[in-house]
């Protein structure tokens, strides 16, 4: 069962200007780790990887219609290079009380915009 769904899209050069304004600060408080250094390891440019995953952090808040700390949202990629995500603890607790099982995503980019969707689902 559809619990919710959230979708956005980031303009790239939004985001390029959060970079040069804020610097690794910015970085640091929306990606994880392991985000950041996947985004070293990709051929596509850094910014367009890391601005996919920044819409799809937001389609996560809004699937959720709640707030969560950015960090606490980890979106990763099979060996496939599909996109998936691993939950925090805050994370967790919020999806178990509103009875959601697990969040699907959906991320997708060209040269000027990332667009991403986030399917809540949960049992009846």
């Amino acid at each position: 069962m559809i619990k919710g769904i959230g979708v956005d899209i980031v303009e790239i050069k939004r985001l390029n200007k959060a970079f040069n304004k804020w610097g690794e600060r910015f970085q640091e408080k929306v990606f994880t780790p392991r985000e950041i250094q996947n985004s070293q390891l990709k051929g596509r440019a850094k910014l367009t990887y890391l601005a996919g995953r920044f819409a799809a952090k937001e389609a996560v808040f809004k699937s959720l219609e709640e707030g969560i700390n950015w960090r606490d949202i980890e979106i990763l990629a099979a060996k496939n290079g599909k996109p998936y995500l691993h939950f925090g603890k805050k994370m967790k607790e919020v999806m178990s009380k509103k009875g959601i099982k697990n969040i699907l995503i959906s991320i997708s980019h060209d040269n000027n915009y990332a667009i991403a969707e986030a399917i809540a689902v949960g049992e009846q």
